[in-house]
């Protein structure tokens, strides 16, 4: 702001001048009153610094009585002054009687813009207080310097996880890309631009047709989010994997107008995977044969001992006629039976996974099979100490796979005999409107309701040493079994909340 237009500064000692009829304001309560209201602060210094003339506003802005500040150097009556821009830059005025323009801090936290104008012998100070526009621009600095950091250390970030982020205008057709986008796509360098068709001519031909329909679907649905995963190629030839993750901005009519998104290198963790369902081959490729291994002396045992108990019978004379031998004989028929079954298991686990648990269904009476299998399990449950009943309904004739329901009626047989605590069992066999129920219940400790459903997924038993023993597949194999005769299995508390109750329902 430039100095006020009056011919002589206040304190020059010359009389104002008053207007001929003696109405209007004399030129010093004028001039005073100008420097009362000014927003400015006004000083007028003498040759040797001292103060002639000041206003309120400098009053207030040195923060001492105008008294003092009159006839004084602002630097004697503020010490705190001494030294400082305006004190420096004041007496360089003083000296060289030129005008300045300068900012200046004033203790304890005040910034002033400074204007200095010599006028005769006097010189002429105005200072604005921009202390808050001063604290504003330093509050933006910060800010600035604090999202600079902020983005050097998002950009770490997204380097350190191999990631980069990307936003396509639609409408102007503009693309931003992070520092590292290029790095995912095999450059070293960042490139001079990335476009649509590079980002497409990148793509695995097993990718692209999947890639671009997701993005046409960007603008013929209102998809608002999508996410995408391929294979892109490096220009050293080799392949990695990408996932991106986008968002779609619209408009209010659900025009696209900007996508937005981050992506992500998952070539190891797709690495990873791989060897992991190469694991899993490989392991069911050595249960398969393993099991195929185990079944070859297995048949050749159960060969021999039908030999034996031909002999036996076709001369009574010899001496395997012993109790003690043919105990020995019907404990390796039974442990024979279970590595049969066990065999049986694996290899139906490993035929699960491929898809290949095939069946062979032929018309068959239900309830002789369960009778055989009940019979050929009485002597096991009088060895356990178990009371076996049955109770079956004559005549149950359908199309079922004969093998697979053994296998069904054998696993349940050995679940209640290892899990019902020597205690009866019991196997119910009945006609129903739609086929047949099979109930085989012991009254053993029963089985939580928490893991009446647990116990049918693979390798899964109910916890506690009561229950130890077994691989947890057998009722995994009956529900799928089960189901591949289009029934369902199940399990409920016995009679009295005493035991478990399995049950099979069949169509037949």
């Amino acid at each position: 702001m430039s100095a006020p237009p009056v011919p002589r500064a206040p304190g020059s000692g010359q009389a104002p001048a008053s207007d001929s009829d003696g109405s209007a304001l004399p030129a010093a309560e004028r001039l005073r009153l100008l420097l009362e209201h000014m927003s400015e602060a006004f000083l007028s210094l003498d040759a040797r610094g001292r103060v002639l003339e000041c206003n309120a506003r400098a009053v207030a802005l040195f923060g001492v009585p105008a008294e003092r500040l009159c006839g004084q150097e602002p630097w004697t009556v503020v010490p705190a002054l001494a030294g400082r821009t305006l004190h420096g830059r004041l007496l360089t005025a003083l000296e060289t009687r030129q005008p300045a323009r300068f900012l200046a801090s004033l203790p304890p936290r005040s910034w002033v813009e400074v204007s200095v104008v010599p006028v005769r012998d006097e010189l002429w100070v105005l200072a604005s207080d921009i202390t808050q526009r001063e604290e504003a621009q330093a509050l933006v600095e910060e800010a600035e310097k604090r999202f600079r950091l902020l983005g050097e250390r998002f950009q770490v970030a997204l380097d350190s996880a191999q990631m980069a982020v990307w936003e396509t205008n639609l409408t102007t057709g503009q693309v931003f890309r992070s520092e590292g986008h290029d790095r995912l796509y095999g450059y070293s360098e960042p490139l001079k631009e990335w476009t649509h068709e590079m980002f497409l001519a990148s793509l695995h031909p097993d990718d692209r047709a999947r890639v671009e329909a997701q993005v046409a679907g960007i603008f013929s649905t209102d998809v608002r989010a999508y996410t995408s995963t391929y294979r892109t190629r490096w220009p050293d030839g080799t392949w990695h994997w990408l996932t991106s993750r986008a968002t779609v901005m619209r408009d209010g009519e659900g025009r696209p107008l900007v996508v937005r998104g981050a992506m992500l290198d998952i070539t190891a963790l797709k690495e990873t995977e791989l060897a992991l369902q190469e694991a899993v081959r490989v392991r069911d490729d050595f249960l398969s044969l393993a099991s195929h291994e185990l079944k070859t002396p297995l048949t050749g045992l159960l060969l021999q001992m039908q030999m034996v108990r031909r002999l036996e019978a076709e001369s009574p004379s010899m001496s395997l006629d012993s109790p003690k031998v043919r105990a020995r004989m019907e404990a390796i028929d039974r442990s024979l039976r279970r590595l049969g079954l066990l065999v049986d298991n694996l290899l139906d686990v490993g035929r699960m996974r491929q898809g290949k648990l095939d069946f062979l269904f032929t018309q068959g009476d239900l309830s002789a099979l369960v009778s055989e299998l009940v019979e050929r399990t009485r002597d096991e449950a009088r060895l356990a100490g178990v009371a076996l009943t049955a109770e079956l309904a004559p005549e149950l004739v359908g199309r079922f796979d004969r093998l697979r329901l053994e296998q069904v009626v054998t696993n349940l047989l050995s679940n209640g005999l290892r899990h019902g605590g020597g205690h009866p069992m019991d196997v119910r066999l009945e006609r129903t409107s739609e086929g047949a129920r099979l109930v085989v219940r012991d009254e053993g400790p029963g089985i939580p309701e928490a893991d009446r459903e647990r116990i049918f997924a693979r390798f899964e038993q109910v916890q506690g040493a009561a229950r130890a023993g077994g691989l947890g597949l057998g009722l995994f194999i009956v529900r799928q079994i089960v189901e591949g005769h289009r029934g369902r299995v199940h399990v409920e508390p016995g009679p009295g909340g005493r035991g478990a109750a399995f049950v099979v329902e069949l169509p037949l």
